[in-house]
């Protein structure tokens, strides 16, 4: 891919970056930075926009290993429900819920 100089603009900072990424795609990015610190700027009007990105960078990665944790447990799930599954020689039958089957089907219908 073709490298591309760009402007990016994080918290009125501008920066000026080489990257093979798409410039809007970039642009989107360097915006959703600049929020989350210009949130913590806001919460913490004393501090520098320096530690407000530091701030701001250890909230997004907390984010992060949150989210990648929740991956780990779904991805553990399917494993084990791979497992299962292998191990049986009978396809697994989850239970469906049927919330407008007749609780009698022995019941006539309505106007007949």
């Amino acid at each position: 891919m073709e490298k591309k100089r760009m402007t990016l603009n994080v918290a009125g900072q501008d920066f000026r970056i080489t990257s093979t990424g798409d410039e809007e795609y970039m642009k989107e990015l360097a915006a959703r930075v600049g929020k989350r610190i210009n949130a913590v700027s806001s919460r913490y009007p004393q501090q520098s926009i320096s530690r407000c990105a530091l701030l701001a960078m250890l909230e997004m990665e907390e984010e992060l290993n949150s989210l990648r944790t929740e991956r780990d447990e779904v991805e553990r799930k399917i494993n084990e429900l791979r497992t299962i599954r292998e191990g049986e020689s009978a396809p697994v039958q989850a239970p469906v819920k049927r919330p407008f089957a007749r609780a009698n089907a022995a019941k006539k219908p309505v106007g007949v």
